[in-house]
């Protein structure tokens, strides 16, 4: 659900009596990997994806409907998958916060194309960074809250955890991947993954010491709004050290995609408590431990839902010699499996592959059944 918006538009924000600091608690819960909140839109609670890699509000165009908002411009737009179009712009009334502290006046929205890339989620569109452009976010994995609060103090986080946006209004910032090689990311809590390497970030990588390559692959990117990509050539590295905001992390392992930016994911809460000072333009992220490593492994095999049938979406390595893109799962450690929903197993998984640490597959491939351990 990330996106690069290629103009910028502006809201108005209020909130009562501006003689003290003021603050709103956002609790939220993981859906699908992605961070669900509750706002108010034109005084009725709705729920949106929280976004911060998303530069703008979003709306479905079903909600458009229901409320009849009228298009008033439009917006270009290249999403995470590398995807460029243009998109309907409305504007909405107002957007609160549930206790009615902060108040957004006069919101640009883009809207959503149908179907809905957000279909499988219980929400009405994304809560983009221009809303908090004014506002300081404090954002508790542990806690699982979005905390906002006017920005008349600036943080009493040390400094030594801070790293500056290199662009304003959004949290985009540099990591460093080994001794000397930096990298610019987008903290988007969009992206489901801790770590998603641009393309063009890993070509001008690779002929450093900042990685370790493992393997080549063919896979389909994630779901954004265009939609999901199309079946990718793709590589997988492992950075033996990357520091973010002074806080280290080892063995990191990283697939490239074709975002704007290398994302910096939303299972960085997992690790720490991260806060963005919009108008400070800082990036502080606060560790539970000063020093993580990974040292996970990952399946040579993707799969996901098609027309009801388990098939392979991901091909990693020599993985590649034994099953192709496509290739049906016909049985689960021995049982015929049956018909899956996409919706259900992006949000909930496959339960079958949750049971165990070692699922056997069987595999209808061209050359005939092959057995795999996943």
């Amino acid at each position: 659900m990330r996106y690069w918006v290629i103009i910028v538009l502006f809201c108005v924000m209020t909130f009562p009596a501006m003689a003290q600091q003021h603050q709103a608690e956002l609790p939220y819960r993981l859906v699908g990997g992605k961070m669900i909140v509750e706002m108010k839109l034109n005084g009725t609670l709705r729920s949106f994806i929280f976004d911060t890699g998303a530069s703008r509000t979003t709306l479905t165009s079903e909600l458009c409907r229901e409320l009849g908002l009228k298009v008033r411009d439009s917006l270009s737009v290249t999403d995470a998958n590398g995807h460029k179009a243009s998109y309907p712009l409305v504007w909405i009334d107002e957007i609160q916060t549930p206790d009615d502290v902060f108040r957004f006046k006069s919101v640009a929205a883009m809207t959503l194309p149908e179907p809905s890339p957000l279909a499988c989620f219980p929400v009405d569109g994304l809560i983009g960074s221009d809303l908090f452009k004014q506002l300081i976010v404090v954002i508790d994995g542990k806690k699982k809250t979005v905390t906002i609060t006017t920005a008349e103090k600036e943080s009493a986080i040390s400094l030594r955890k801070m790293a500056n946006f290199t662009q304003a209004g959004m949290p985009i910032i540099s990591i460093q991947a080994g001794s000397g090689h930096n990298i610019v990311c987008l903290f988007d809590t969009g992206c489901p993954r801790f770590l998603s390497l641009k393309k063009s970030d890993f070509e001008a990588l690779k002929s450093g010491s900042a990685f370790e390559f493992q393997s080549e692959g063919s896979t389909v990117g994630s779901i954004s709004v265009g939609g999901a990509s199309a079946t990718k050539v793709a590589q997988r590295v492992s950075f033996p050290l990357l520091s973010i905001g002074g806080t280290k992390f080892r063995n990191v392992i990283a697939e490239t995609a074709t975002p704007p930016y290398t994302l910096l994911g939303v299972k960085l809460l997992d690790y720490g408590k991260v806060t963005l000072d919009y108008p400070r333009a800082r990036f502080y992220f606060e560790p539970y431990k000063p020093e993580n490593d990974f040292m996970e492994r990952s399946h040579d095999v993707g799969l996901q839902v098609k027309d009801g049938d388990l098939v392979v979406a991901a091909v990693w390595g020599a993985m590649k010699d034994v099953v192709e893109m496509g290739d049906k799962v016909i049985k689960i450690n021995g049982k015929p499996v049956g018909r899956y929903d996409f919706c259900e197993s992006i949000l909930n998984g496959i339960p079958e592959l949750k049971a165990k640490k070692k699922t056997r597959l069987t595999i209808q491939t061209r050359l005939g059944e092959k057995v795999i351990v996943y």
